[in-house]
């Protein structure tokens, strides 16, 4: 009896046993992103795609969301930038993408039109989705995200160019902001950066 009893010990306790070890090993992951010290909810925006006028962060929630500050007519960073993000997209496995966005959000309002942003993603890949609003709009989401930006080398009207924070954030399925990437990051160790993403998509 007292072997029965402590064989139904064991049975029962070993799945919560390795419960326990896998939360633990989760939660042991140091991330090649530089982590928040307290993970806070991502600010929310509703901005205009190519496709969806009313484009709302929310509506992505289930996904880990890469978001990007930059503009169409952006001469070395931005490019370089979706490079990277195309780099670590294509690493994942299909099951992957299809819970993972990429968003390009300008800060060139004046100039980058939805339809603009929508041809200009593409071209690094057919998944990312470009994102733009009103100055007053683009001034807020930027605030929210500690993003800044303004015009420099002002020629005319509609030439100039845009100086502008060039981190990448990365949102958890759950909405957190969790993770924030500084510039040439992204370019040191993709890999790593797929990493990230797997061990926040495991956590949701």
């Amino acid at each position: 009896m007292t072997r029965r009893i402590a064989g139904l010990v064991l049975f029962i306790g070993l799945p919560i046993l390795l419960a326990v070890l896998a939360y633990t090993r989760l939660n042991r992951y140091q991330p090649y992103g530089t982590a928040l010290l307290t993970p806070r909810p991502a600010a929310e925006f509703t901005l205009a795609s190519a496709s969806n006028p009313s484009y709302r962060l929310s509506d992505l929630r289930g996904k880990a969301v890469f978001i990007f500050f930059g503009f169409v007519n952006c001469p070395d960073v931005c490019p370089t930038t979706l490079q990277d993000l195309k780099r670590v997209y294509t690493r994942l496995t299909p099951e992957e993408q299809a819970r993972v966005q990429v968003l390009f959000i300008s800060v060139d309002p004046e100039r980058d039109t939805p339809e603009a942003l929508g041809r200009y993603v593409q071209f690094f890949d057919p998944h990312f989705v470009g994102l733009s609003g009103t100055p007053e709009a683009t001034a807020q989401v930027a605030k929210d995200y500690g993003v800044f930006y303004q015009k420099s080398q002002i020629k005319s009207a509609q030439q100039y160019n845009v100086d502008h924070t060039a981190s990448v954030f990365l949102i958890d399925p759950k909405g957190q902001l969790r993770l924030i990437y500084g510039q040439g990051k992204l370019q040191q160790d993709p890999d790593k950066v797929v990493q990230d993403v797997r061990w926040l998509l495991k956590g949701s």
